[in-house]
């Protein structure tokens, strides 16, 4: 991994570098000792809680990626941010914001942004983490591994999934609905994904809910307070929202 690190030095911007190697790679120091501005909304460099830790990706020796970047693990818990493979599984962790994937040396930054940048050039809607390039100057060429030199099909299919889900990100741009303040209130959220399982490329950034931890009730349904029920929210961490036996009904 070092020898690779020292080849990217030479060919990466000083920023790719950085997101490169270090984004949500270590834990925040400051969130431990509970003084991190950027938790809420969590727009951290560092990682908070486990299931948004991303593991740095690198070429082995061989010249194969650490972690494949188009293939998911179906051991890796989305919620606790644990694989039972440990850091050497060979397969993308879906975890928050699917880092993994969006920062991989084989996507980040190789493909232009779907989303306009405000007066500091940072996205209006990822801000300053955006993985996406604004402007020709951001562009990165991508990282292939070993088996996409022998192989132009296997690049080339890559290639097309990287088109595909930009695509899908600037259908759900231009979708009116969700420039709706309104709108968004009342179902942000509330729907379960219609995609197939673990195959949603927005990650935690979907609209809809991927399990019910991240489920919202519809506030026109169900009446509830904006305080945080004692049986899900213990000290700072959120807990599955069934262990509350009001269910739906839970005042909070």
């Amino acid at each position: 991994m070092a020898n690779d690190l020292q080849q990217l030095a030479l060919i990466e911007k000083t920023l790719h570098l950085n997101y490169l190697r270090d984004f949500r790679v270590e834990q925040c120091q400051l969130f431990l000792q509970h003084k991190c501005t950027q938790h809420r909304p969590f727009s951290c460099f560092y990682w908070h809680f486990q299931n948004q830790r991303r593991r740095r990706p690198f070429r082995r020796l061989d010249g194969t990626f650490s972690y494949d970047p188009d293939f998911y693990c179906n051991n890796y818990d989305e919620q606790s941010g644990i694989c039972p493979n440990g850091d050497d599984c060979p397969l993308l962790h879906r975890n928050a914001n699917d880092t993994e994937k969006r920062y991989h040396l084989r996507y980040y930054k190789t493909g232009l942004c779907t989303h306009e940048s405000d007066a500091k050039g940072h996205c209006l809607k990822s801000g300053p983490h955006c993985s996406y390039a604004h402007g020709a100057t951001d562009l990165r060429q991508p990282i292939l591994d070993s088996r996409e030199m022998q192989n132009n099909d296997l690049a080339l299919e890559r290639l097309a999934r990287l088109c595909i889900s930009l695509e899908n990100e600037r259908a759900l741009n231009d979708d009116p609905k969700w420039s709706d303040s309104h709108y968004v209130l009342a179902n942000y959220k509330t729907e379960p994904c219609k995609r197939p399982p673990r195959l949603c490329r927005q990650g935690y950034a979907c609209p809809q809910y991927h399990n019910p931890r991240d489920r919202r009730r519809n506030p026109s349904i169900f009446k509830y307070k904006s305080t945080p029920c004692p049986h899900v929210k213990q000290n700072d961490e959120w807990i599955d929202p069934t262990v509350c036996e009001s269910g739906d009904g839970c005042k909070y």
